[in-house]
């Protein structure tokens, strides 16, 4: 899955993940690859990958095709 979170000072991360999990307002939400598409409001807290955890504040996420955007705080 291809990965792209963008924040008010630009893109700060973006890359190929297997795994993504996000703190969402209705509980912790994870994505893997063949996930149905989707839009979900992202509460602030901690992103996680297989590889790395990055904070983010209140935003929106939006998964399709195997591709992941975050636009956060």
């Amino acid at each position: 899955m291809h990965l792209q979170i963008i924040t008010p000072t630009g893109t700060t991360y973006e890359g190929e993940v297997e795994r993504f999990q996000f703190p969402s307002t209705t509980g912790l939400m994870e994505f893997l690859p063949g996930h149905a598409p989707m839009i979900a409001e992202v509460k602030e807290g901690t992103i996680h990958t297989e590889d790395d955890e990055m904070d983010c504040g209140a935003g929106v996420v939006k998964i399709e095709n195997d591709e992941i955007t975050v636009v956060c705080e």
